[in-house]
């Protein structure tokens, strides 16, 4: 299994803010500009010349700077396949390509009954969970201080807080591993 580096995923939290930040000054300055009286752009003037008309920009085409989604995912196939890691991901019977993923497709993968929602995603970790403990609760805290170590690691790595969904996810694990606990002193 191939691991992003961590100062890679930094560097991409960094980039990601950046282009959103760039994103941002190009629509205020373009907003600006379509008021503006003079909506010809800066004027530069060297020695006696006649001022010539210029406008700058970042670079980015009318499409990356008309959505963050589409900075941001490019961004993200671009450090996965800098770093060899697929960017094609296997969801069940069916495979995700995270180069053509649109927006309203990732958002239908982190719904409620979607494949990277809560309940589904925290049943794959749970199924795992039940393999590493061997089917032997007395095994469960190990995998337990491994799971708390895995979200503070992950914490540190992306500045301190995990989108919403990730917590989630863990309140649900911890959920189904407690339950099996008390089923399993039970029986």
């Amino acid at each position: 299994m191939k691991v992003v580096e961590s100062g890679r995923l930094m560097q991409f939290q960094v980039d990601t803010k950046n282009l959103l930040e760039k994103n941002e000054d190009q629509g205020r300055k373009a907003r600006l500009a379509a008021t503006a009286e003079d909506p010809g752009g800066d004027r530069v003037s060297l020695g006696r010349s006649r001022p010539e008309a210029v406008t700058y920009s970042a670079g980015l085409t009318p499409e990356e700077l008309s959505s963050p989604y589409e900075l941001i995912r490019a961004r993200l196939v671009a450090l996965l396949q800098e770093q060899g890691v697929a960017v094609q991901l296997a969801a069940g019977n069916s495979k995700i390509d995270i180069a053509s993923l649109t927006p309203e497709e990732a958002r239908e993968l982190i719904a409620e009954d979607g494949y990277f929602g809560v309940e589904q995603t925290s049943e794959r970790i749970f199924q795992f969970v039940l393999g590493l403990a061997g089917n032997d609760p007395a095994r469960l805290d190990e995998v337990l201080r491994g799971i708390d170590q895995g979200f503070a690691e992950a914490e540190k790595i992306w500045g301190g807080t995990l989108p919403d969904i990730s917590y989630q996810t863990r309140e649900a694990l911890l959920d189904k591993i407690s339950r099996w606990r008390e089923i399993s002193a039970a029986g």
